[in-house]
């Protein structure tokens, strides 16, 4: 029941947000944040039942999603009252109602261990830089966008003028670049000092793609803050180090719970 109040809350969320921006209004910021708590509360106690159990944790595949899921609404709900982020709630609130959904309709193996703190840390790391570079490319797409309007001389477009300027959208972007790295930079540090064998046969493929995402990353900001590196070809480079990163951890972990079970 939680659960799909957290779906509802978060498609109404949604829709308040695809409204605004397609109708070129300002959005009606009462109802946007008031389904978006609502759904992160009720998602909230639905996740503490699902992941927690008898001093035992479960970071199975659909719950680390839920989990993820969870980070990025909150981290886009927090930071969007100092920052101008009301043009994501289009994209993450949908897509966010969208893998509960489906986490609902698939099965998922029991998968309750206990860990020690130093784990937990790495996990929790782990996946909120997955969610916050999932922010950071979904802000890379709507920098893309802008761009190509802009080559095409098409800015009056009603999606282009409610939407920050080019330049202050592009500063969030690597400020969400540069934040999912050092978290990922995190992870990779306490996966390497608490994981027993970090190169292990069921972890290489993880490991590879992760450090590879890591190394995209890095170059990201190098590029950018070094070289002037920005725009189309520095969206793109997030879009590869996103991609390297999710097949690293969304891919193993199916391979591992749902092939080799």
């Amino acid at each position: 029941m939680l659960l799909w109040m957290a779906i509802l809350t978060y498609l109404i969320s949604g829709a308040v947000a695809t409204y605004a921006l397609y109708k070129g209004k300002k959005v009606n910021n009462w109802a946007l944040y008031t389904f978006a708590i609502v759904g992160l509360l009720s998602h909230s106690a639905a996740l503490l039942s699902e992941i927690y159990t008898a001093g035992m944790l479960s970071f199975s595949l659909l719950n680390a999603l839920s989990i993820c899921v969870w980070m990025v609404v909150a981290v886009v709900l927090v930071s969007s009252s100092s920052k101008p982020l009301q043009n994501l709630f289009p994209f993450v609130m949908p897509f966010g109602a969208g893998l509960l959904f489906l986490g609902m309709l698939t099965p998922q193996p029991e998968a309750f261990k206990i860990y020690n703190s130093g784990m937990v840390a790495h996990i929790f790391l782990a996946l909120l830089a997955y969610s916050v570079m999932a922010v950071a490319t979904v802000q890379a797409l709507l920098v893309s966008y802008q761009n190509r309007c802009l080559h095409n001389h098409q800015i009056r477009n009603r999606i282009s003028e409610i939407l920050p300027p080019l330049q202050t959208m592009e500063r969030l972007m690597f400020e969400w670049v540069l934040v999912g790295f050092l978290l990922l930079t995190l992870a990779v540090a306490t996966g390497a000092i608490y994981i027993e064998n970090f190169f292990a046969q069921h972890l290489i493929h993880k490991t590879v793609l992760t450090i590879i995402a890591w190394c995209f990353f890095f170059y990201v900001l190098i590029a950018h803050y070094f070289l002037g590196v920005r725009g189309l070809i520095a969206s793109r480079l997030i879009y590869i180090g996103f991609s390297f990163l999710i097949i690293g951890f969304v891919g193993s972990k199916f391979v591992l719970e749902y092939l080799l079970q």
